[in-house]
């Protein structure tokens, strides 16, 4: 059976229709109908799914840069007790 590159990649990464629908100008439901192929696929239909899978990218690296720079701060620490107000410090 043949799918859609997008399920491929989702299902690659472990990325829920759900989380991909957050970063795109469509809903979870039409993600899904793109992704089955009910109807024929279209260079709108191609930007709004690249455009989902970019600002996903985008919003990981962030998060992940983040997670990076508290390493850097509290890497040595991680197991020191803190409050939970001075935990994000």
């Amino acid at each position: 059976m043949k799918n859609r590159r997008m399920r491929f990649l989702r299902e690659k990464h472990g990325i829920p229709l759900l989380e991909l629908s957050r970063y795109s100008d469509a809903s979870q439901q039409r993600l899904a109908q793109i992704e089955l192929g009910t109807g024929s696929a279209t260079g709108h239909m191609n930007r709004l799914v690249e455009t989902a899978f970019a600002r996903l990218a985008a919003a990981k690296r962030r998060e992940l840069a983040a997670l990076e720079a508290d390493l850097q701060k509290h890497g040595k620490q991680l197991l020191d007790f803190v409050d939970e107000l001075e935990g994000d410090a």
